[in-house]
């Protein structure tokens, strides 16, 4: 098939216009002169696209897969749109391994039990996307920006129940990002089931990497959270300085990705150059502890990054 399908538009009678579509694509997706096609209008461009059957289910044998492989493979298949999930096994599955995979409903919002049997359980996922994807996006970040200023109290005052209380509430916001990744993903295959004039298949796409990278600072906020009462002096200077700027760092990232203002770049560089300064540049207290702030402080330049890219359209 020729490399650019330039068409010439043609004006019909009602006032309707049409083009011709290349007839190696219409032989290739198994179409004739009576088939239905998707037309979707996206960010002031029409997709043509082929009505098909969406893979829906997915089928895992534990005989072939050990338990921890298939608890992988279930939250993969969850975030990448997965609608029924099937773990099946020639014997009986035993009490331990089932609630094992039940748990899974506690971090997979709207996975719930179809059916179940000694050798078999089935999962469905609920789907509710009710709100604007940015606007989602901007409730994680506004929780995990929480989470970050109550990182700070504990590094400013050590405290034992404070660290497992924010490492619990980083363990229930994953599940909220989990559920982000879903709905990306499911937005981005199935355009013509959502409204997303507005939402390029471009920016979808960054919103995907900075969920990554969002989810990324998650994960170290967690390791931070009790590493901080594990380390014999927490008072000195140069970690509340550093989990300070990484408080502000990330505020004006958020500001650079969602509301495009490129303004803070410089900032946000320079503290980051300072953080890595003092990390591993002296014979700081904690180095452990620091290192792990260190990385938190790259995500926010990673989503200063994203958003960059964002703003940047040919």
């Amino acid at each position: 098939m020729e490399k650019n399908m330039r068409r010439r538009i043609q004006k019909i009678k009602g006032g309707s216009y049409i083009i011709t579509l290349p007839p190696e694509w219409v032989r290739r997706n198994s179409l004739d002169a009576k088939s239905e096609v998707f037309v979707i209008e996206k960010d002031g461009e029409l997709l043509i696209k082929p009505i098909r059957d969406y893979i829906t289910k997915k089928t895992l044998d534990l005989d072939l897969i050990d338990l921890e492989t298939s608890k992988y493979l279930i939250t993969v298949y969850y975030m990448q749109g997965i609608s029924e999930i099937e773990i099946t096994s020639k014997s009986v599955i035993s009490a331990s391994i089932k609630d094992e995979l039940k748990n899974l409903q506690l971090y997979l919002p709207g996975l719930t039990i179809e059916s179940e049997s000694f050798n078999y359980i089935t999962f469905k996922v609920q789907d509710s996307f009710n709100t604007n994807l940015a606007e989602r996006m901007k409730t994680f970040s506004s929780k995990l920006l929480r989470l970050l200023e109550d990182l700070e109290k504990i590094i400013e005052n050590p405290n034992k129940e404070m660290a497992v209380d924010l490492k619990n509430r980083a363990e229930e916001l994953n599940k909220l990002y989990n559920s982000i990744i879903r709905e990306i993903a499911i937005v981005s295959q199935k355009e013509e089931e959502f409204e997303i004039k507005n939402l390029p298949t471009r920016d979808l796409i960054l919103y995907a990497i900075a969920m990554r990278d969002m989810g990324r600072m998650l994960s170290h906020i967690k390791t931070t959270s009790l590493a901080v009462t594990e380390c014999i002096n927490t008072s000195n200077k140069e970690l509340k300085f550093i989990i300070k700027t990484i408080v502000n760092m990330f505020k004006r990232s958020q500001e650079v990705f969602f509301d495009k203002d490129i303004d803070h770049i410089r900032d946000i560089r320079e503290s980051m150059k300072e953080i890595n300064k003092i990390v591993y540049g002296n014979e700081i207290e904690c180095k452990e502890l620091a290192r792990e702030l260190a990385r938190i402080a790259s995500y926010c330049v990673a989503l200063m990054d994203d958003g960059v890219h964002k703003s940047v359209k040919i």
